[in-house]
């Protein structure tokens, strides 16, 4: 079951049935054409079926100002495929700059974000209780 996708922003894991591990790369500056990649990839396990996804941020992550203009979902289909969305966001200010994100791009299906892997994991563990496959 275990998936391994490397892309230039990130490593995407695909750790259980219902889990998929979203790992930024430390060092990197996060940009559109890097956040559609991963987006791609995403859209690749969607015949898979539906995954609590987990995106873990470094700490000091950096990332294009179009980053947080650009509703990066829109017509992709992924909300079939989604369960529930968790940021482990590493830091207040990434934490501060998700939560912003989802406040103008409202998306179809559970997200939220946290500070620490650990409570976006448990969240995410919640979610996936209360919502389970058919």
């Amino acid at each position: 079951m275990n998936t391994l996708i490397e892309t230039r922003l990130a490593t995407l894991e695909q750790v259980s049935a219902d889990l998929l591990e979203v790992r930024f790369k430390p060092d990197l500056k996060l940009d559109v054409n890097g956040l559609a990649e991963i987006l791609r990839e995403r859209e690749r396990l969607c015949p898979r079926g539906s995954l609590a996804v987990l995106s873990i941020f470094p700490p000091d992550m950096d990332f294009d100002l179009d980053v947080m203009t650009t509703d990066h979902y829109r017509d992709r289909g992924l909300a079939n495929c989604t369960r529930a969305l968790a940021i482990a966001a590493g830091s207040t200010m990434n934490e501060r700059m998700a939560g912003l994100y989802f406040a103008y791009f409202p998306q179809p299906f559970n997200t939220s974000v946290f500070q620490t892997t650990e409570e976006a994991r448990s969240w995410l563990t919640a979610q996936v209780a209360l919502r389970p496959l058919s």
